[in-house]
């Protein structure tokens, strides 16, 4: 998978970010989620999984932000691998392998 198309406002070189820029990388990710969760259908967005995980990393950007260079990379490819997994949902674009 081409991350880097998905990391559109987040910098190349992800763990050179500084602790102001990851904690605004963060709130634009969970922006792009909330957005995208509003815009899909089949009352996903409606999931309160989704809710109360948005909730969480809301109130946890600035330990995410702090994290080490390698927990801050994994952090932020499960959110942009999220954000991409719910944009296919928003444009019909996603296919089940069940």
């Amino acid at each position: 998978m081409d991350r880097t198309r998905q990391s559109a406002p987040v910098a190349a070189g992800h763990s050179e970010l500084g602790f102001v820029d990851r904690q605004i990388a963060l709130r634009q990710i969970v922006a792009d989620l909330r957005n995208l969760r509003d815009g899909v259908p089949d009352n996903f967005g409606q999931a309160p999984a989704l809710d109360r995980l948005l909730r969480m990393i809301d109130a946890s950007v600035i330990s995410i932000a702090k994290a080490d260079d390698e927990e801050w990379e994994i952090i932020l490819m499960e959110l942009l691998d999220l954000r991409a997994t719910m944009t296919r949902l928003a444009t019909g674009g996603a296919e089940t392998s069940h």
